[in-house]
């Protein structure tokens, strides 16, 4: 059978090959994809402040150097608060595992009450796993710290990409206008929409960080839980991962409280503080904080999460969400592709607002 009337299997094989080929370069080109996608964010977010120092005759370099050091001084200074709350938390671990110690015979107990696993053999696989950590254990930590040193030397690379990025924005406008010379109006005003709910969906992300981090750390101080300011501040930033964010981000306070508070009240309390936390994010802070005009639906979400931890692990989950935005923009203003941006939009009802709050 001949493919000169490219049939429709023959137009769904090269298709579904294009997929894997792209799929393959994203997983072994991860080194470079994951930092330039980032610095592809951090630029439009730091496009406008460079912008306006060149409008106060600034050269353009200068101009650019100077929006970069000051978001490299706001994020050493969310560095510097990690490192000091990490190390206070550090100093009082021996406190926690005496008190873990001294709870473990009631865990054990619980355990076998909804298990039927007796404590001895509870505490014999304890101690298999104690063995297997102490044969395995410097080959893991020298592998993480391994992967941390080529994270951090990938990362530094982002200022370097951003200045580039930047400073040659002109170019990468002439190159569009010429391969594209007849389309070359729509393609720059995709970019430009691409840019603008970028831009507006990272400032509402730290915005919405910080309010959360407000909230939980008060929630959490005024329970008396232990480090209460570090889980509330790391809750808010793993919300930015939706669903499997939430939930870690939800858990850490619950745990310390159950151990280091002898009512279990205290737990049930920081439960409710982080159900209260997600309730008003989710209704009032982040549909007008984030933003919903590039929602896209529940489903969709899951699905790119999935595939963005997949392909890049914990970088690709926080990136899907904005890249899945970013490609319904462009479905939406693209013709032929309105139809996938119709099907991974967010339902809406007959005032325009949509059923769900999937942030985007």
């Amino acid at each position: 059978m001949s493919f000169s009337r490219n049939p429709w299997y023959y137009n769904f094989a090269v298709k579904l090959f294009i997929f894997i080929a792209v799929v393959t370069v994203l997983i072994a080109g991860s080194a470079i994809f994951i930092p330039l996608m980032i610095a592809i964010f951090f630029t439009f977010l730091l496009l406008p402040v460079s912008r306006a120092l060149e409008r106060k005759k600034i050269p353009r370099f200068i101009a650019i150097l100077i929006s970069i050091f000051i978001a490299l001084f706001l994020f050493s200074g969310v560095i510097y608060f990690f490192i000091n709350q990490l190390n206070s938390f550090r100093d009082d671990l021996p406190e926690i595992q005496n008190q873990l110690l001294a709870k473990g015979g009631q865990i054990l107990i619980w355990t076998e009450e909804i298990t039927d696993i007796s404590p001895d053999r509870q505490i014999d696989w304890l101690r298999n796993k104690a063995t297997e950590f102490a044969k395995d254990g410097p080959t893991v930590i020298m592998g993480i710290f391994s992967t941390t040193g080529n994270f951090l030397a990938l990362f530094a690379l982002i200022p370097f990409y951003i200045f580039f990025l930047t400073y040659f924005r002109e170019k990468y406008r002439r190159f569009i206008i010429l391969v594209d010379k007849h389309n070359h109006r729509r393609t720059l005003d995709i970019i430009k929409k691409i840019s603008f709910v970028s831009r507006n969906y990272l400032k509402g992300v730290f915005l919405d960080v910080l309010i959360l981090s407000i909230l939980g750390s008060v929630g959490y101080l005024l329970l008396g839980i232990k480090h209460a300011i570090l889980f509330g501040v790391m809750a808010a930033i793993l919300n930015i991962i939706p669903y499997i964010g939430v939930l870690i981000g939800s858990l850490l306070p619950i745990l310390m409280a159950l151990i280091t508070k002898d009512e279990i009240g205290y737990a049930v309390g920081a439960a409710g503080v982080a159900i209260a936390v997600q309730f008003i994010d989710n209704n009032f802070i982040s549909p007008y904080v984030v933003g919903s005009s590039v929602s896209i639906n529940p489903l969709t979400a899951i699905i790119v999460l999935l595939a963005g931890g997949l392909l890049w692990g914990v970088a690709g989950m926080i990136l899907s969400i904005p890249l899945a935005g970013m490609m319904k923009v462009a479905f939406d203003n693209i013709e032929t592709l309105k139809p996938y941006g119709y099907l991974i939009g967010e339902e809406v009802n007959f005032k325009g607002k949509g059923f769900f709050n999937s942030k985007v």
